[in-house]
């Protein structure tokens, strides 16, 4: 039997009003849709020990949801021995969160399954203020200094910028990334989508070669997010015109 109405319960038609409550918006870490707005915190939601989801109590926590459906239910054999029913809902094809009861006032958020950035939204088109993605940070209070997650595909035809996401804003190179004149090449190319001097860019290591760190002087994490998006969409802009 798959789960009741009332795992619905909870959606954005039947949800209590926020009201004046701090809420907080979360989309699918995967699609950059809007899955979830509550007025529950969920840096600071408790996880369960088995799978590490998060886990919001309905009964202390307004909650609103988007573009989900259900998915059935799912049985899962536990360590303990035990067997879970897991009464799902998915966004598009992949699981998002799920209830334990038909009639349960806990809904569990699957680990990493949302980010309070959205990759589905234009943060120049339409004047809507976009939170800056995770991987743009402030080095400092001032925000003076920023720094970047970057992925460097390399061996590539040109230079330039693929993708920005929650993890990581993605460029590719000409030349091998392990090539002297790599850092060089990456450098030059962002110093010309910033509008920077060179003397405000520098690249630390990260947690592997491809994944390096930039740190950008003199500019704040919501103004290199504007520069690298503007970018991205004037490169996606120059593909559309050329002819097939």
């Amino acid at each position: 039997m798959g789960p009741r109405r009332t795992t619905l319960t909870y959606s954005s038609e039947d949800a209590a009003p926020l009201g004046d409550a701090q809420v907080f918006v979360y989309y699918c870490k995967y699609s950059g849709k809007h899955v979830l707005t509550t007025d529950c915190d969920l840096s600071k939601a408790p996880r369960r020990q088995t799978d590490h989801a998060l886990v919001i109590d309905t009964t202390r926590h307004t909650v609103r949801l988007y573009n989900t459906t259900d998915a059935g239910e799912k049985l899962l054999r536990r360590r303990s021995g035990a067997v879970e029913r897991q009464l799902r809902m998915r966004v598009g094809k992949l699981p998002f969160a799920y209830w334990t009861e038909p009639e349960g006032k806990l809904l569990y958020i699957m680990d990493s399954a949302v980010t309070t950035y959205s990759t589905a939204d234009d943060p120049s088109g339409s004047g809507v203020i976009v939170p800056v993605p995770p991987c743009i940070r402030a080095l400092d209070a001032a925000g003076g200094a920023t720094a970047v997650t970057l992925e460097v595909d390399d061996r590539a035809r040109g230079t330039g910028i693929l993708k920005v996401s929650a993890d990581a804003v993605r460029l590719q190179l000409k030349t091998s990334i392990i090539a002297e004149g790599a850092a060089e090449e990456l450098l030059e190319y962002l110093r010309s989508i910033l509008g920077t001097r060179l003397s405000q860019l520098s690249l630390e290591r990260g947690e592997a070669t491809r994944k390096p760190t930039l740190r950008v002087t003199g500019l704040g994490p919501a103004a290199v997010y504007a520069k690298l998006a503007a970018a991205l969409q004037a490169q996606a802009a120059a593909l559309d015109a050329v002819p097939a």
